[in-house]
């Protein structure tokens, strides 16, 4: 089976089902693992080159209903060429898209995967039950340090946060990524605020102390950049997430 990707996070999921050798085309932005840096790329944040993708004669392009082109799809459908698509809202999503690519690996490959995956599950398990007394923390999700965008549960990260025992200040927003207002975001009084790139927690903790965001509320950084692609690297992120809630709730 040749198969184009036209996702980061679907490249990384075939990659961790052992479907890397199968893949014949990416996007630009896929970049992990290394070997996906060496595919033809045959999509950027413009579109997919159809033209591009129908010369690779793939059996199969997965794409990601959110970030290609409705267009694009079509014209390969109507090209002939089988389309679906990977959109994993949670872990277990995440879980079962793997299981799904892995039926069409090896045997050795796919029995790797299931073991790894049955692990995975169990820590889940556990991290589900830790949390679910968990007192809830009020935060408030950052994605940059200028303009406050956020991330409401419709995205994966809403999942992570109610899986730790926290409470998205925008989890009912309508849209996946809402821009707030400080304004807002104090007057609903959050716990905590995390900051999802590290490099920028010392912007942020200026420009909040300055809004006026008491002192004794903790600005602290969290993993954005594996907790943004749902894969399964997401689930170490996951955890990190969790220890991080836990301590500034002062949990054992």
């Amino acid at each position: 089976m040749r198969i184009v990707s036209l996702a980061p996070h679907i490249t990384e999921l075939l990659f961790e089902a052992g479907l890397g050798d199968r893949l014949v085309g990416v996007t630009e932005a896929c970049d992990t693992p290394l070997a996906a840096r060496r595919l033809p790329r045959v999509a950027n944040h413009l579109g997919a080159s159809v033209e591009a993708i129908v010369a690779l004669q793939p059996d199969l392009v997965l794409a990601w209903p959110a970030g290609n082109r409705a267009a694009d799809l079509e014209q390969l459908r109507r090209l002939g060429l089988r389309v679906e698509t990977s959109d994993p809202a949670n872990l277990q999503q995440i879980f079962a898209e793997v299981r799904r690519f892995a039926a069409w690996a090896s045997p050795d490959a796919r029995a790797r995967v299931m073991r790894r995956l049955s692990a995975l599950e169990l820590r889940l398990a556990r991290l589900e039950r830790a949390h679910t007394r968990a007192s809830r923390l009020r935060v408030f999700y950052q994605l940059g340090a200028d303009r406050l965008f956020t991330l409401s549960n419709r995205h994966f990260v809403g999942h992570a946060l109610s899986l730790c025992g926290a409470e998205n200040l925008y989890g009912e927003a309508a849209l996946p990524a809402p821009e707030a207002s400080r304004e807002a975001v104090l007057a609903a009084r959050p716990q905590a605020i995390l900051v999802a790139d590290a490099s920028g927690l010392e912007a942020a903790t200026r420009g909040w102390r300055a809004a006026g965001l008491p002192g004794a509320t903790p600005i602290v950084a969290v993993d954005g950049a594996r907790l943004h692609r749902p894969t399964l690297a997401s689930f170490e992120a996951v955890e990190g997430l969790c220890a991080t809630l836990d301590r500034l709730r002062g949990a054992p």
